[in-house]
């Protein structure tokens, strides 16, 4: 019997996918002719260039998270002032790449603080952006500092750092719930930040100043009001390193981590991603990895996908794990104490959010519903694919490797890590 949903995951990929870069570069061509653009740095240092979205070329794809605006057929407008931009709330960082900090704005009637209709900003900001505004590094932090953000300490964001597929989409929805923070979940632009960053090399060290100050521009951008509380759940795979750098960056920004037993966790992504993509992820997922673990990655030499993925995830951990050990005081938090120990879980949340008890019966509604409704990962979606059985070996593989890499004690029955510090 075929197995369809592989053979559309094969079409997708390789035919699909490949005709959507084509159709955008010529596009993009023909538009810049027709539409000649200014790429040249702007004479004034305060304002910013504007591109209309005409069309999203990733509306093609069945699976496509938003990776930058690539995708994105554009239209030039012009040069938009940078602070009278900054203060539109329908305006929000969408990307950092070496160079620029790129700005979408969405479409009129889309709040992207409305994470029950919008689970994942990333996912909304790309799908409803009408105009790109794109400036500089260097635009960048003059604005901020021109804005009196030199002495920011970030005391008023919370970064949710996670392993995906743990109940932290579930997490953000309780805390939006009690109305006291405004919540993002999964901006695109830390999730690039962090994947650049990562890939650096001995050269280019992780913790540099350079990316103490992209990383605070980033975080500053995203939060754009002082006077808010912001809660960021950040994406939960090759982000890990971000917890290495956010108190130096902001010294006064909270870091919290929720995880999930192993086999939990690697079972339900594999769900959503199905198998082919699972297989790449696991196999090509090294190369987002920081160095130190791409160098643990060829010594221990995972050959199986299972393998591969749960060696992931310990690395997306493990930065909890040495940053608690050099001091910091962070908070860990289980899925598995939350389905067991439902209030308990809240007021302990709450509590490391500055909340009072009485938001408790707000935030525990978030039970009552799917969290992720209003998303291609809502649970009726994702219920309709296999589960799979992770191979005994597999585990028994990762046990060892987190005991002797990574000082972690996983239990052989579920791989649950039973020594996370602080949980």
């Amino acid at each position: 019997m075929f197995d369809l949903d592989r053979i559309y995951d094969v079409l997708e990929i390789f035919l699909t996918y490949p005709l959507c870069v084509l159709c955008q570069l010529i596009s993009q061509k023909v538009l810049d002719l027709l539409y000649p653009s200014s790429n040249r740095t702007p004479h004034q240092s305060d304002q910013a260039h504007c591109y209309q979205v005409l069309y999203d070329f990733k509306k093609l794809l069945h699976y496509a998270r938003p990776n930058g605006i690539q995708f994105f057929l554009l239209k030039y407008k012009g040069m938009r002032n940078i602070s009278h931009v900054m203060k539109e709330d329908d305006v929000t960082l969408y990307n950092v790449t070496p160079q620029q900090f790129q700005f979408v704005r969405v479409v009129a009637g889309v709040d992207l603080r409305d994470i029950i209709r919008h689970p994942f900003t990333c996912m909304t900001s790309h799908r409803h952006a009408v105009e790109v505004l794109i400036m500089s590094h260097e635009q960048g932090y003059k604005y901020l500092g021109g804005r009196g953000d030199e002495n920011a300490s970030g005391h008023n964001i919370v970064l949710l750092h996670n392993t995906g597929r743990c109940g932290s989409t579930l997490l953000a929805n309780m805390v939006h719930r009690t109305e006291e923070f405004h919540v993002i979940s999964e901006p695109y632009s830390l999730t690039a930040l962090s994947v650049r960053i990562s890939k650096q090399t001995d050269k280019t060290p992780l913790d540099c100043e350079e990316n103490h100050e992209l990383l605070r521009a980033t975080l500053l951008f995203l939060c754009k009001d002082p006077d808010k509380k912001y809660l960021i759940k950040v994406t939960g795979i090759f982000t890990g390193s971000l917890l290495h750098l956010t108190n130096k960056a902001l010294p006064g920004i909270r870091d919290i981590f929720l995880h999930r037993s192993l086999l939990a966790t690697v079972s339900s992504w594999h769900k959503i991603l199905g198998p082919l993509r699972f297989t790449g992820i696991a196999e090509y997922g090294k190369t987002f990895l920081p160095l130190k673990y791409r160098r643990i990655w060829q010594k221990v030499k995972p050959s199986r996908s299972y393998q591969e993925f749960m060696f992931i995830i310990l690395c997306q951990m493990h930065p909890y794990f040495i940053e608690c050990e050099n001091g910091r005081n962070l908070r860990a938090f289980s899925y598995e104490y939350l389905r067991t120990n439902q209030e308990d879980f809240c007021v302990n949340l709450l509590s490391e959010l500055g909340l009072e008890k009485k938001y408790v019966s707000l935030a525990l509604s978030a039970l009552d519903v799917d969290s992720q409704e209003n998303s291609p990962l809502k649970k009726f979606n994702v219920d309709k694919n296999r589960t799979i059985n992770v191979p005994g070996e597999a585990l028994d593989w990762i046990v060892r490797i987190g005991q002797e890499e990574f000082g972690m004690e996983i239990g052989r029955k579920d791989g649950f890590v039973k020594n996370m510090p602080n949980s």
